[in-house]
């Protein structure tokens, strides 16, 4: 959808990564705008459900389960009241749709829609609109509201900072989960924190990565860091990925073989499974490949890089990449948090080159149970710790210790 827009998505981005605004985008269609309907893509879902506005996954089908949300169209000097129709339509599947009172007044078919949510309304701004993209490039009104934003947010990263400074002063914190994600989720329980699948930034907008300096006293190899998940946009799905180039492999700590594929992929070699990812510039994607005979490669699976940008924007603006020190306490992992790596403002600009070089890579982690269910982790994009600053920014590191 975002291919049929009459303007560049990318010259935006870095405007939204610098505010640190979530947002989604839309592109009506002409068939769409004509029929005042638009299709609640992926992202919008992702947006209005982070947010808290909707869950389009537990609405019913049909005119009685509409729901309607209080919104605004964004112009070059103000704000347009209008509302947003949130609903699944009989027919079909109920795929989810979206669409915004007086939107034909607002733009034309094929205009670049962003979304975002600020003071708990959906805000649209058109920016194939040249006079409303002028204020917001221009530094106009547009500009000012999205550093109203902006502002708003600074006030949240001192006041986490000072939450995990007094955790830090509290000393060692037994671990509430065992194993690797113990670490996580021992600080998010401390910053009182509920568990959640939700892939929105886990404190006010503030994305929270959290890794160990050390293991049982002795210093931890250094390890890569997830930057996001998203699974391909064409091609293959992940789990016919495992189906056609997974092995049959006995797991550790068991007996018996299960169909698997955990593996890093990389545009720099083949990896074990006959797999690599190649940037394409031409169509500016990131696509998989499997490496036949005489190194002939087939097409499996594809990203779009202006969707990859989009979730490294949704999942990053602004990051806490917290350090604990690990102890082990008669057979119980303790951690003490003592260092904070803050980053902000990416420049996803640099997603292509980086996956091209190699710096960014690709984790898939899945298998088949011995019954048959299926079973990932996801297709994880990760970075090493010492790279982030080249994509995240000028971070700053604090020492909690010294503050």
């Amino acid at each position: 959808m975002l291919a049929m827009s009459d303007i560049n998505i990318d010259q935006f981005l870095p405007v939204f990564a610098d505010v640190g605004v979530s947002v989604a985008f839309l592109v009506p269609t002409p068939t769409g705008y004509d029929k005042s309907i638009m299709d609640a893509i992926g992202s919008v879902r992702e947006l209005l459900k982070d947010e808290g506005i909707h869950d389009y996954e537990l609405q019913e089908q049909g005119p009685a389960a509409k729901k309607m949300w209080p919104s605004f169209f964004v112009t070059a000097d103000g704000l347009i009241e209008t509302e947003a129709s949130l609903y699944r339509p009989v027919t079909k599947k109920g795929d989810p749709r979206i669409w915004f009172k007086n939107l034909r007044q607002y733009c034309n078919p094929k205009n670049l829609l962003s979304l975002f949510v600020f003071e708990n309304k959906i805000h649209v701004l058109n920016l194939s609109n040249a006079t409303i993209r002028n204020s917001l490039l221009q530094h106009g009104f547009v500009y000012d509201l999205l550093q109203q934003i902006k502002y708003s947010k600074q006030s949240v990263s001192l006041e986490l900072l000072h939450k995990i400074k007094i955790i830090h002063d509290g000393g060692f914190l037994p671990s509430i989960t065992p194993g690797d994600p113990g670490v996580g989720d021992t600080l998010e329980h401390a910053l009182g924190i509920e568990r959640n699948n939700s892939r929105a930034p886990d404190y006010k907008g503030i994305e929270l990565k959290t890794t160990r300096l050390t293991r049982h006293g002795a210093e931890r190899a250094t390890t890569r860091s997830t930057l996001f998940t998203k699974v391909p946009d064409d091609g293959l799905t992940y789990r016919e990925i495992v189906e056609t180039y997974g092995k049959w492999q006995v797991p550790r700590g068991s007996t018996l073989a299960r169909l698997q594929l955990y593996e890093t992929f990389t545009t720099q070699r083949v990896n074990a499974y006959g797999l690599e990812l190649e940037v394409n510039t031409a169509a500016d994607r990131l696509e998989m490949k499997y490496a036949q005979e005489q190194r002939l490669m087939k097409y499996v699976s594809s990203w779009q890089m202006a969707n990859l940008k989009s979730a490294l924007l949704l999942k990053h603006h602004e990051t806490f990449w917290v350090k604990a020190v690990s102890e082990d306490r008669n057979g119980r992992e303790f951690f003490r948090y003592d260092k904070v790596l803050h980053t902000k403002q990416p420049n996803a600009s640099l997603l292509a080159p980086l996956l091209d070089n190699g710096k960014i890579t690709l984790d898939l982690a899945a298998h088949f149970k011995e019954d048959g269910r299926w079973r990932d982790h996801g297709m994880l994009f990760k970075m090493r710790p010492e790279d982030i600053g080249l994509l995240l920014g000028d971070p700053v590191e604090y020492d909690l210790a010294q503050l």
